[in-house]
């Protein structure tokens, strides 16, 4: 490849853009029959590892308020998220994965594994570790909206 054809970070960002379309949809309807979304599942993730509150999860997850209420009120509607008041801050819900929440994860895990293996099933080893390294990369440059700091 020469210079003049040198990849540019907009055809980058634009080809993000479509995988994530692409890989949203088709993880949406591998999820459909748990009555699940992607991004029922990522909470879900986040919650599993540690996240705890509404506010924490729409600061990682990027989303608005409103949107990320519906997504907790489905999940605990499901039985896979519970909330408790925090004893420090009552204003504050703190969140949990529930047994079946657990069951419900490893499940959503083997419907959406194809999805995975049919986006990134034709890349080598060395080549989906230089996928996730760059993208870890690219995010931890990306300052934090909220401090100016960039992520960790």
């Amino acid at each position: 490849m020469n210079s003049a054809d040198a990849v540019t970070p907009l055809q980058v960002g634009l080809l993000l853009h479509r995988a994530y379309a692409v890989a949203t949809q088709d993880l949406n309807s591998a999820l459909r029959p748990m009555d699940l979304s992607a991004r029922h599942v990522a909470t879900m993730f986040l919650i599993r590892d540690g996240t705890r509150t509404h506010r924490d999860l729409v600061q990682q997850l990027h989303t608005d308020k409103t949107g990320m209420v519906r997504v907790i009120d489905d999940l605990e509607e499901l039985g896979f998220v519970s909330r408790t008041r925090s004893v420090e801050d009552r204003r504050v819900w703190l969140l949990s994965l529930t047994a079946a929440g657990t069951l419900g994860l490893q499940r959503a895990q083997e419907q959406t594994r194809g999805v995975a293996e049919s986006l990134f099933g034709s890349l080598s080893r060395a080549e989906l570790t230089a996928l996730h390294d760059s993208l870890a990369h690219v995010l931890r440059e990306v300052p934090d909206n909220q401090s100016g700091r960039r992520r960790d």
